[in-house]
């Protein structure tokens, strides 16, 4: 092992940087003077008499005299290092049943204040605000990804998702048996990709029908869960915020409106656009 990884593996036991070093030196012969020791440990000689106090207390040296003169030697590193490793572990265990009386403390005073905070029901729990593209998207496909039954969808451009989104999200729940309809907005016909995704959802299962236009953005899942992505009136390019909403009767509501524009709708969009 080299001496940087001595040193550092004394420091992980407990000693600071001067005393692992001094340590170190004390290990090479039978004693030293303070001089010496400081010299060969490279430690500033105003602080060594605290450093070797410190070794003597943690039992990794002791000192003896010759005449007038004080020497340091290092206790047997086999006796002195599983001592200090000893020492560290109550202090461990000491500062972790403080840490534990303190986490009690916090608990008992902390705990009232969450039950207060979540006492009440907020009442509009039931509304999710969502404006970012990406996170409308991920709420979009995260429901279609949990329906049991249904989803209903009215469908109108721009799109918030790319080609490849739109066919993934659409592919998963009728892959699942889940029924599946989507009102299209005829222009989406004159559009060669637009036909392409349409065709492509309808041989997976899809049903479609077509109108002049759909009232805004929707994706109903089971009856229950709503998704509509409202565009920005007042801006230039379109911008939308999407509002999830959980709530049985505007559900019931929206699935009467989507049944309802379902009949008018028709099948062929090519009827329209030979008109």
């Amino acid at each position: 092992m080299s001496e940087p990884q001595q040193l550092e593996n004394l420091m992980n036991l407990g000693l600071n940087r001067y005393e692992a070093s001094v340590y170190l030196a004390l290990l090479e012969r039978q004693d030293f003077t303070p001089s010496q020791v400081a010299t060969r440990a490279q430690v500033p000689r105003q602080r060594i008499y605290d450093v070797l106090g410190s070794l003597c207390e943690y039992g990794l040296c002791v000192e003896r005299h010759s005449g007038r003169q004080r020497l340091f030697q290092a206790v047997d590193p086999a006796k002195a290092l599983p001592t200090l490793l000893q020492a560290k572990q109550r202090q461990y265990e000491a500062e972790l049943a403080r840490q534990k009386q303190q986490t009690e403390g916090l608990v008992a005073s902390l705990s009232p204040l969450y039950a207060a905070g979540h006492g009440t029901e907020d009442p509009l729990a039931y509304i999710e605000v969502l404006s970012e593209p990406h996170r409308i998207v991920e709420r979009g496909a995260a429901l279609a990804q949990t329906a049991q039954q249904s989803i209903c969808v009215f469908f109108s451009h721009p799109s918030l998702l790319s080609h490849e989104e739109g066919l993934q999200l659409v592919q998963d729940p009728l892959s699942r048996g889940i029924s599946y309809r989507t009102i299209y907005e005829y222009n989406i016909w004159q559009d060669p990709s637009g036909r392409e995704f349409v065709r492509q959802c309808q041989s997976w299962g899809q049903q479609a029908r077509f109108v002049s236009e759909v009232p805004f953005k929707m994706q109903l899942f089971d009856k229950r869960v709503t998704l509509l992505s409202l565009q920005d009136p007042l801006l230039g390019t379109p911008s939308f915020t999407a509002l999830g909403i959980t709530h049985l009767g505007l559900a019931k509501m929206l699935q009467i409106a989507f049944e309802a524009l379902w009949q008018q709708g028709t099948l062929d969009p090519q009827e329209n656009l030979d008109q």
